[in-house]
């Protein structure tokens, strides 16, 4: 029960028993006390229902009022894609670094990563349009000789950075070489692809030391004379 309609209840079983007591008694006084208490029992009825009807009308009109939108924020765990090329860029590399080798720790599995650069043409080189038209076509290249697992982003310029997860140092020349066939074959702006390739835990132990390892071997594959093939591939030393 609503204790909004106990004043109201009250004041009405007062003047019941008056009333009866009245009767009863034969007795005037009883009678007008009775009569006092109905009336009260009525005003209390009266500013409940009123209450009521108020407290509707409130919510209706609450009811009506539009909902304010709230702003939505952008989510800051959005990696920032590349404009040239869609990959994700260095700092999602590093993160997904840290991540792989802290599982390969914990499952016992290598895991390699393989730094690209990407020669292009001279022509193609010098012109920002067909830059980018090459830089995209070989992203796109990327996607389609990796697997689902393998990660690929662009760390800077023509550099690009692969983590493949499972993967001994074998397995990362391998895919460097399948790179570079694909691109002889479908990309003629891309004249040569050079490759660094050092693995976990042969060439480190740390996310970081990888990734140093890494760069030496591909600061070595582009200082090779332009004259070997499709491009060197050099895999990181192992230092005792």
């Amino acid at each position: 029960m609503d204790r909004r309609a106990l004043p109201g209840l009250a004041a009405g079983l007062a003047g019941l028993a008056f009333g009866v007591s009245a009767a009863v008694l034969s007795s005037p006084g009883l009678a007008v006390v009775a009569a006092a208490c109905a009336l009260a029992a009525g005003g209390a009825s009266l500013v409940m229902l009123e209450r009521v009807h108020r407290a509707e009308r409130e919510a209706e009109e609450s009811r009506r009022q539009p909902t304010p939108e709230v702003p939505q924020e952008e989510d800051p765990a959005i990696p920032l894609l590349d404009g040239e090329t869609g990959l994700p860029d260095r700092h999602f590399f590093e993160l997904a670094l840290d991540g792989r080798v802290a599982a390969a720790r914990r499952h016992l599995w290598p895991v390699t990563v393989v730094l690209l650069d990407v020669g292009l043409q001279a022509d193609a080189d010098e012109d920002p349009d067909s830059r980018a038209r090459a830089l995209a076509s070989f992203a796109t290249l990327l996607r389609q000789t990796l697997r689902e697992a393998d990660i690929a982003c662009r760390l800077s310029g023509t550099t690009m950075g692969l983590i493949l997860e499972d993967t001994a140092e074998e397995g990362g020349v391998w895919t460097a070489q399948r790179l570079q066939i694909a691109l002889a074959k479908d990309i003629t702006r891309v004249k040569r692809l050079a490759a660094g390739v050092a693995s976990y835990p042969s060439h480190g132990l740390r996310p970081e030391e990888v990734l140093n390892r890494a760069e030496q071997a591909l600061t070595r594959a582009c200082a090779a004379e332009a004259g070997h093939g499709l491009g060197e591939v050099e895999v990181a030393h192992v230092e005792l």
